[in-house]
């Protein structure tokens, strides 16, 4: 049981970070008003 207690707190964590990145790399920085430069690998979680 244990083993799949692990599997599936990977599999939400896994969920969360991909939504935290997809967020994150559709917007913007509302407290300084600019864009910083953004890594490859985020860019790719961009909806447009």
């Amino acid at each position: 049981m244990k083993k799949n207690d692990n599997k599936l707190i990977a599999k939400v964590l896994t969920a969360v970070t991909n939504r935290t990145l997809s967020v994150a790399a559709n917007s913007r920085c509302h407290l300084i008003y600019h864009q910083p430069k953004q890594p490859d690998a985020v860019r790719k979680f961009r909806k447009f």
